[in-house]
């Protein structure tokens, strides 16, 4: 099959072999530079051809001149030669985690049609994420900085493997237990105990169960029970309730595994098992705490409950005998004083649900109590046995005027600022501008009123009221903001009966504003987004736009379309005092991948000749990726070969 080593594209290599065997270059051809730049001139001249194919046919597809045989840019054959390709292309890639994710992506489309090829690019993407968290760990030596990153940053080894679990639970089964074995091995030769380390590991193998329940239910329990060998933390209950939403029965089953492993570690790990049987939606005063999202249908179980009371009354029974060690602190309190906050949160659930437990609790309970210092059972007893209850929020015209009653400037800025950012969107948009220009501070007046504006602007586009929104949207200063909004806008004409004019030029002034932006990511966005959209209008406008687009990735260096979560970010200094204020826009839209994905199933062939534009190999990769995928699925199946017959 001939290749394009330069631009990774091979579709149009049926066509070209076809077109050159007659001049006999096919034995010269990969070692000629002269006829390598020939084969993408006739590739272009291909798609060329293939543009006047009618838009009811299938895409890609043409009928030879006077033969009516079936000639196909797409077929799959080409697509499953492009995608091998883009395997070897990844070797000379200088960025481990843009490996890893091309093979990732590979292996997947091939799995379908080569489960062995598929295997091999598996197996070399964990090669190479394994080899790039060995790099990371010896630099992070002995700078606590670089181990807050390492948290902040996903190992590249549980991606492949989330991605392996899709396709070969027994496959991704074996490479975890590769993984972890070199990382017990690595901690024994290690001269001190690594317990961050070891919390990581559960938190990463917790995190890609909860992803893999979706799609397989099983590997998704198999990779959890891995973390029952590692210490028990905060992501523990975030992945029951999220098995739960899926089949509550299976978690109540993994809770119950997970009770009798942890039933005598440590309280900072044990009391991690307290908010699922009860339906708690936080992990209470724990190392690490926060908050879950209980599922709707969940119903508690009784039994769950009782296990972890008669656990609990038996460890704080233990606790009066023998105190617990130092190293059962944790927050700064004692592991005692953590247990007595348990018993008494729980006291009413218990005394609801599993009222003959209820004595044993009361006494173990007590018992705890006038154990501690005196001082420390202040803090515990309330006067009267009366909960403390929260005060209620201030409405926003309490919080305006509680802001005009501080005497201080730059507190009372501060009041009004942060009185507007939590302001509902239901307050009056004029009341919420007033409130703003009693703002001394012009940065922070000017940011906060762009934020307000672009945020009911999004808003009056979702609601379908386009005449606002643009009117609103004319009010946003920044230009990346505006073209964001515009591509909103025009997204939702389109699903209306407003006029094909109007529409365009709310789509024109989205690719001005986007080019007058300069090269951002968020211009970018909205360049690949607009061209989706220009595709239902016009055609040819539409990849016009992909190739403004493409320029502009072109231009942006080291481009990571998956930073800051689609935020763009701004800060506004304020003149009379130090600090800043920060503002966030949260801008979605297409990614090179997806987008050229879209673009494909509408326009193929110049969606393909579009990928050869990218000078980042990893775009040019995931981009031809992303063509071969819809091509796999529009392309007609191969034809069967006739069956032989037995003539006598």
């Amino acid at each position: 099959m001939l290749r394009d080593s330069g631009s990774g594209i091979s579709y149009g290599a049926y066509t070209m072999r076809k077109l050159l065997r007659y001049r006999n270059f096919k034995d010269h051809l990969s070692r000629q530079i002269a006829i390598s730049v020939t084969l993408r001139c006739v590739l272009l001249l291909t798609v060329c051809m293939f543009r006047v194919i009618p838009s009811h046919q299938t895409l890609a597809q043409s009928k030879s001149a006077g033969t009516g045989a079936s000639a196909s840019l797409c077929n799959r054959n080409n697509a499953l030669e492009t995608i091998r390709q883009q395997i070897e292309v990844t070797r000379t890639f200088d960025s481990a985690v843009q490996r890893t994710t091309v093979l990732i992506r590979a292996a997947d489309l091939l799995w379908p049609f080569h489960q062995d090829k598929a295997r091999a690019a598996f197996t070399e993407a964990f090669e190479v994420a394994g080899q790039n968290e060995k790099e990371k760990s010896e630099q992070s030596k002995g700078q606590p900085r670089a181990l807050i990153l390492s948290m902040q940053t996903p190992d590249q080894r549980y991606v492949v493997i989330r991605a392996v679990a899709k396709r070969d639970s027994a496959l991704a089964k074996k490479l975890t237990e590769q993984m972890l074995k070199l990382e017990r091995e690595s901690a024994n030769q290690a001269s001190t105990k690594d317990s961050f380390n070891d919390v990581l590991t559960a938190q990463r193998l917790l995190d890609s169960a909860t992803q893999l329940i979706s799609t397989d239910i099983n590997a998704a329990v198999d990779l959890a029970r891995t973390s029952l060998n590692y210490p028990a933390s905060f992501m523990m209950t975030h992945f029951l309730y999220k098995l739960a939403e899926v089949n509550q029965q299976v978690a109540d089953q993994f809770y119950d595994q997970a009770l009798a492993v942890y039933a005598d570690r440590p309280m900072r790990e044990f009391l991690y098992l307290l908010g699922y049987p009860f339906a708690f939606p936080d992990s209470n005063n724990m190392p690490v705490s926060g908050s879950y999202v209980v599922p709707a249908n969940f119903v508690t179980n009784n039994s769950l409950q009782r296990r972890f009371v008669q656990t609990l009354l038996r460890r704080a029974q233990q606790a009066l005998e023998v105190p617990l060690d130092e190293g059962d602190n944790f927050n700064q309190q004692p592991g005692t004083e953590h247990m007595l906050e348990v018993l008494m949160r729980i006291d009413p659930q218990v005394r609801a649900l599993l009222p003959d437990l209820s004595e044993a609790l009361t006494q173990v309970r007590e018992k705890i109590l006038v154990s501690l210092p005196v001082e420390t059972q202040k803090e515990f007893l309330r006067p009267g046995g009366d909960e403390v209850s929260s005060p209620r929020a201030k409405t926003f015209a309490e919080q305006i005027e509680t802001a005009e009653k501080t005497p201080d400037v730059n507190v009372r800025d501060d009041l009004f600022a942060a009185a507007v950012l939590n302001v509902s969107d239901k307050e009056s948009l004029g009341g919420v501008v007033d409130a703003i220009q009693k703002i001394t501070d012009s940065s922070i007046r000017e940011s906060l009123l762009e934020l307000l504006y672009f945020r009911r602007a999004k808003d009056a586009a979702t609601g379908k009221r386009f005449d606002e929104a643009e009117r609103l949207a004319s009010k946003v200063g920044g230009l990346e903001q505006r073209a964001y909004l515009h591509t909103e806008i025009a997204k939702g004409l389109l699903n209306t009966s407003a006029t094909q004019t109007h529409t365009r030029e709310v789509l024109d002034d989205a690719v001005t504003e986007a080019n007058k932006a300069g090269m951002t990511i968020f211009a970018a966005r909205t360049l690949l987004t607009a061209s989706i959209l220009y595709a239902k209008l016009d055609r040819s406008r539409s990849i016009s736009v992909l190739g403004d687009a493409i320029n502009c990735i072109n231009h942006l260096e080291a481009a990571d379309f998956s930073a800051n979560d689609q935020t763009l970010e701004k800060f506004a200094r304020r003149k009379s005092n130090p600090g800043r204020f920060l503002f966030r826009f949260y801008m979605p839209g297409l990614d090179p991948e997806n987008a050229f994905r879209e673009m494909a199933r509408i326009e193929f062939d110049d969606t393909l000749s579009q990928t050869t534009s990218f000078t980042d190999k990893f775009f040019r990769a995931v981009t031809t990726l992303a063509v071969a995928d819809v091509c796999l699925r529009q392309a007609p199946p191969e034809p069967k070969e006739p069956k032989k017959t037995n003539r006598p």
